[in-house]
């Protein structure tokens, strides 16, 4: 199977949706603002406000769906995400044979599954002698997910900073491509820790209000947490059971710029970009939106646009750029999953979701959405690309599929 791989199943879980009709119905005006977690207290942090999923509204999703007494409560919290986006995904494509899930891979994104929560819930109990084997590796939420949906396929789990789920893409394409399984269960699950929000504050890299990209006045990020699952597939064993592809995968480009810890190099980007184009057989001008990076920190934002500028050097042909963590929040170790899902939608409606906290915007010399409304384009092709600490830069390349509105 080395022919076209295509998207037959989405599922989205965040703070403001729960499901991908619900989701771009909220997405695309420009979503909301933040406010405070549920399960946690931030008042004692320089900057409080986040995009947090409410774990009682999670669990009685969890509920509905037959999945709550199936896990134990150790595994509920790096899990809950992910397990009722993959049902959504998996139900979309039509994946209700046992005998077809079986053949079905899995591969997981996280910032570092239920690691912290289980170190940090040792520590205030003063409990020095917990054992954390079972639910604490970052693999736990993908052997979860495995084990609930019987997928017996190709297994492999990620946490490479905020650029792991397009490292997971990567090794689900590679999968497909090279026959080892017709489809690939792939995407980003996280839940936000207390751990994680003072690891953020104490990098002064969170906005007090909100995360504002590409704007004059931006300040840094907004964290968040929820999950983006993706069914991908080989497009003739798609076509072949009757699923209705939703888009094309094309390509997927990897770079390293090892240039410092927190503070992006445009050339890694720019590699990780041109790796992709040259994999897709594409060239810039074929690119009609890019879902950037887009933290609302000044340094990321200042490097993306200059690697931006550096592949789509013709400023006649530039395509429509915008960043939606101004509407989700940072997923950190699921951004990238869930700015696939927002790359397809934008590819099938044919607009970009607004930007509704980016008021006085930077002259980019890049077209961007305002922020009272979605931005139209037209094209074929959009790019997501996604950054981490430690230099990980990637690019993701989609293609709109035959019908879809634009």
């Amino acid at each position: 199977m080395t022919g076209s791989v295509v998207i037959t199943g989405i599922g989205v879980v965040v703070r403001d949706a729960m499901g991908l009709d619900a989701f771009a119905d909220w997405l695309m005006p420009g979503g909301a603002l933040p406010d405070r977690p549920e399960h946690f207290d931030t008042s004692a942090f320089r900057a409080g406000n986040a995009y947090a999923v409410s774990p009682d509204r999670c669990a009685t999703a969890l509920a509905r769906l037959g999945l709550a007494g199936l896990l134990p409560e150790s595994d509920r919290d790096c899990a809950a995400h992910g397990l009722l986006a993959a049902a959504e995904a998996l139900a979309m494509a039509g994946l209700d044979d046992a005998a077809l899930r079986a053949a079905c891979g899995c591969v997981m994104a996280t910032t570092s599954g239920g690691m912290m929560d289980r170190f940090a819930d040792a520590i205030c109990a003063g409990d020095d002698g917990a054992d954390y084997r079972l639910t604490a590796p970052p693999g736990a939420t993908a052997e979860v997910l495995a084990r609930q949906f019987g997928l017996q396929g190709p297994f492999a789990s990620f946490s490479s900073a905020c650029a792991s789920s397009p490292a997971a893409f990567s090794y689900a394409l590679s999968r497909v491509r090279r026959g080892d399984t017709p489809l690939m269960l792939v995407g980003g699950s996280d839940r936000m820790r207390a751990a994680d929000f003072a690891g953020f504050n104490a990098l002064r890299a969170m906005d007090r209000d909100s995360c504002r990209p590409f704007d004059q006045t931006r300040r840094g990020m907004v964290i968040g947490d929820g999950a983006a699952m993706l069914v991908i597939e080989d497009e003739a064993h798609a076509l072949a059971r009757g699923a209705r592809p939703l888009a094309r995968l094309r390509e997927v480009g990897l770079a390293l710029d090892a240039h410092h810890i927190t503070h992006p190099s445009p050339d890694g980007l720019a590699r990780a970009m041109r790796q992709a184009l040259h994999r897709a057989g594409l060239a810039p001008d074929q690119i009609a939106y890019v879902n950037c990076h887009g933290t609302g920190t000044p340094v990321n934002d200042k490097t993306e646009v200059e690697a931006l500028a550096a592949v789509f050097a013709d400023e006649s042909a530039r395509p429509l750029i915008s960043s939606t963590k101004g509407a989700t929040g940072h997923l950190l170790g699921s951004a990238g999953a869930i700015e696939a899902v927002i790359t397809i939608l934008a590819l099938r409606l044919g607009c970009a979701p607004a930007m509704a906290t980016t008021a006085a915007p930077e002259p980019t010399r890049f077209p961007m959405p305002g922020p009272d409304g979605p931005a139209p384009f037209a094209g074929t092709f959009a790019m997501s690309n996604s950054l981490g600490f430690g230099g990980i830069n990637s690019s993701l390349i989609f293609e709109a599929c035959a019908g879809d509105a634009r």
